[in-house]
């Protein structure tokens, strides 16, 4: 009888546990990357998407991609990358070795967006969804619908936010998260880490707390111009503009520089 009811305890623990994690849900914060650079890939830095962020899907512009960029970053082109340590802009990592980016189309609405995607079920005791990083311009979904993130908390390096996705908990979906084309002064590129389903309702940000996040995220734009790129670049030009002025300058000159240039 002892013996049955310790089962019983250690059952409904791992059910307990497999509801908080997200069932059906994998590799929610990046770490399960394996670097595989594709040979027959457009770029250097070219990898296989299904080994650089397994269980996610990428997309271009709606269409399923099967290379995305390692530590680079696009010109102009709509891009899903990857960073991590060593990256190009020298950008600091949020909570372990990796996490996503997503690159819209720069100020060309043709461009096409850029997004990643997953399908699971949502524990049924989720009621919020939260993720850590810079969200831009960019919209998230469950099966179609849109979710409304909200700032909870704000670091030196990156924001958390939560949904609200307690209308979804039970349903199994597709989680897409699409960074569409921006401008100087219309959204921006996001970044993604530590995805999570909680058991805990969206908070209220306080004022403090939104005031700061305002601010910071300021700061952030500014640093995207200037600092992180290690450039004497004025703040007020864009970003794609001093990115490909500090490549030029930084990166050992490839055969197929002009190429490479060209496209983005």
């Amino acid at each position: 009888m002892k013996h049955s009811r310790i089962t019983l305890l250690v059952a409904l623990s791992f059910a307990l546990l497999s509801n908080v994690s997200g069932q059906g849900f994998v590799n929610l914060d990046f770490e399960s990357a394996n670097i595989v650079n594709d040979p027959q890939g457009s770029y250097p830095w070219s990898v296989y998407t299904s080994d650089a962020i397994p269980g996610w899907t990428a997309y271009i512009a709606g269409t399923p991609v099967s290379d995305i960029w390692h530590n680079e970053v696009p010109l102009g082109a709509p891009e899903v990358t990857l960073q991590g340590t060593n990256n190009i802009l020298g950008l600091p990592l949020i909570q372990k070795n990796y996490f996503v980016m997503l690159w819209g189309a720069f100020s060309n609405p043709a461009g096409g967006s850029a997004a990643i995607g997953q399908t699971g079920k949502i524990p049924l005791s989720a009621q919020s969804l939260v993720f850590w990083g810079t969200i831009g311009g960019m919209q998230v979904t469950f099966n179609g619908q849109p979710l409304t993130f909200l700032p909870t908390g704000v670091t030196a390096n990156y924001t958390i936010y939560a949904a609200d996705i307690s209308t979804y908990a039970g349903q199994t979906g597709q989680l897409l998260f699409t960074d569409p084309y921006y401008t100087n002064t219309q959204g921006g590129p996001a970044s993604i880490d530590n995805i999570q389903f909680s058991s805990a309702a969206v908070p209220e940000p306080s004022i403090f707390s939104l005031f700061s996040i305002c601010i910071l995220f300021l700061l952030w734009r500014t640093k995207w111009s200037s600092k992180r790129m290690g450039c004497k670049f004025q703040p007020k030009k864009n970003f794609r503009q001093n990115y490909k002025m500090f490549r030029i300058k930084n990166r050992p000159a490839h055969s197929d520089n002009s190429v490479i240039l060209s496209k983005n």
